[in-house]
């Protein structure tokens, strides 16, 4: 006989389900005692359950080693429910589980469900933390409940000794950092935060999940102002499954401790108790999160540009993404002041990812920060083009990209940005030299790169009052000192006997 409990979530699953006929419900019953879902000798009428189930009970604890669908879920008496690390359990309908017992998400694992429950779906979310090493540092993490979770010994943030961990919280108002010892803090649903502690720990977040159906909105600070981190906002997924962003963003890569940006058209979701980092692009801007079941992006094509030390080819110091997608676009955010940067610039802004309608070629900027060989990677993700090709406008190499993905170069600290161009078309170049960066600045000197051109030149660098103050021609336009000059922009203008180019150079 089924019991009042169990037949009124019959009804409600009935009616919810549309069901025209009465169905069994499945019961967990744990007979073998090995608690596993998959067990088919655990379940009373030795049959797993199917999304076309009626319901599901439990009646003892029990472990999710497997990605579950089922319509509904209860729990008979007081028992444990544990998903697994890296599988799935959805609930279509509701969820009960109101006995006392804990239903407990490992680190990664997902829980996707409707909400229905009067009480709300109370969890117990653990996030496993690595004790930080010279490969591994900080955490980006995130609280996937509704309720503010409090720091304590007891869920894992605190640690017996105040140096054991640290946690910092990002005021993007005023953009600095906020360091839990200093002036404590709770973790709110929808922020994320920086972690590391010097031992293993697994941090807890007890409370109400979001339902995973509906977007969930995260408000953001819009701060205009200057700095590295202006427009700068670190968010959470405050879902307790993967999440597809509703942007552009960053990612923390917890492995190698550099951010990654992630494209809007990528497939790439966000997983419980994760942060990403997004910029606050107007007024009253806001970011929204949502269960990525059914909702990837179709066309994840872009182009990955990487940067290492040639000397440890492995370790990713930065990143830039291009794509033919305008709505990928995501400012570029120093983090550390020591890493390389490669980035692209639009409208004035420098950007980690930039997405366009189409393009024939497009510049791309490298700052180093220190002296040292750099090896540039691009990569392919699914973005088909008949021809791609780098041209170092210091050196004036050429590499097909199709052909060989690296590229190795010396730069400086001095060197001006402006160092290398994509080129799209074959045809680009033939004849048309406008716009074509060709000087740049390296230890206090302007090097005019002279590759293409034809004929006798001569350069003149003009200031912004239109003032002739230097004149170069023959051999003397390869190297310029910029000794004499005052700090400023000035224009050069290169002639020659196919044409006249100009291009603006900043002195500092």
């Amino acid at each position: 006989m089924i019991c009042a409990f169990n037949r009124i979530l019959l009804v409600v699953v009935f009616c919810l389900t549309g069901l025209t006929s009465v169905q069994a419900q499945d019961f967990f019953d744990g007979t073998t005692g090995n608690r596993l879902w998959s067990d088919a000798a655990n379940w009373r009428d030795g049959q797993l359950p199917t999304e076309h189930s009626l319901g599901v009970i439990i009646c003892s604890d029990v472990v999710v080693d497997m990605d579950v669908t089922i319509p509904g879920l209860a729990d008979e008496v007081m028992c444990n429910l544990i998903v697994q690390e890296g599988k799935k359990l959805v609930v279509e309908t509701g969820i009960y589980w109101d006995n006392g017992g804990d239903f407990i998400l490992e680190d990664g694992a997902q829980l996707v469900h409707d909400g229905w429950n009067q009480n709300g779906v109370q969890i117990l979310a653990l996030k496993r933390i690595q004790a930080r090493s010279d490969n591994h540092l900080w955490n980006l993490i995130a609280s996937p409940v509704m309720e503010d979770i409090t720091p304590s010994i007891e869920n894992g943030f605190l640690t017996e000794s105040e140096t054991g961990y640290a946690l910092f919280a990002y005021d993007a108002l005023h953009q600095n950092w906020v360091n839990y010892k200093d002036s404590p803090f709770v973790l709110a649903n929808g922020n994320a935060y920086l972690y590391a502690n010097a031992l293993d720990t697994v941090l807890q977040f007890r409370g109400t999940a979001r339902e995973s159906f509906s977007a969930t909105e995260i408000g953001l600070a819009y701060h205009p102002g200057s700095g590295n981190l202006a427009g700068c906002n670190f968010v959470g997924n405050p879902l307790p499954c993967n999440a597809v962003v509703s942007r552009s963003y960053y990612v923390f890569d917890e492995e190698s401790n550099y951010i990654r940006p992630v494209a809007h058209s990528s497939d790439r979701t966000v997983a419980p108790c994760n942060g990403i980092i997004v910029e606050a692009k107007e007024e009253n801007d806001a970011v929204a999160f949502y269960y990525g079941g059914p909702y990837l992006h179709p066309n994840a094509d872009y182009l990955e540009i990487s940067v290492a030390k040639s000397n440890a080819p492995n370790t990713i110091l930065d990143q830039a993404l291009f794509s033919f997608n305008p709505d990928d676009r995501l400012a570029k955010y120093q983090f550390f002041e020591n890493a390389p940067q490669v980035y692209f610039t639009d409208e004035g802004q420098d950007l980690a990812i930039l997405g366009v309608d189409s393009v024939d070629v497009q510049p791309l900027k490298f700052k180093a920060m220190e002296n040292a060989s750099y090896t540039l990677h691009f990569e392919l993700n699914d973005l088909e083009v008949e021809f791609l090709q780098l041209i170092d406008n210091q050196t004036g190499t050429k590499t097909d990209l199709l052909a060989t993905p690296d590229y190795t170069f010396s730069a400086s600290s001095n060197d001006y940005p402006s160092r290398f161009k994509l080129v799209f078309d074959p045809h680009f170049g033939v004849g048309e030299n406008e716009g074509v960066p060709f000087a740049y600045m390296s230890n206090g000197t302007i090097i005019i790169n002279t590759d293409g051109i034809q004929g006798f030149a001569s350069l003149q660098v003009v200031d912004m009052t239109g003032r002739v103050v230097r004149i170069y021609d023959g051999d003397a336009i390869n190297r310029v000192s910029i000794e004499g000059l005052t700090k400023g922009v000035y224009v050069l203008q290169l002639s020659a006997d196919d044409g006249v180019r100009t291009q603006k150079i900043v002195v500092f």
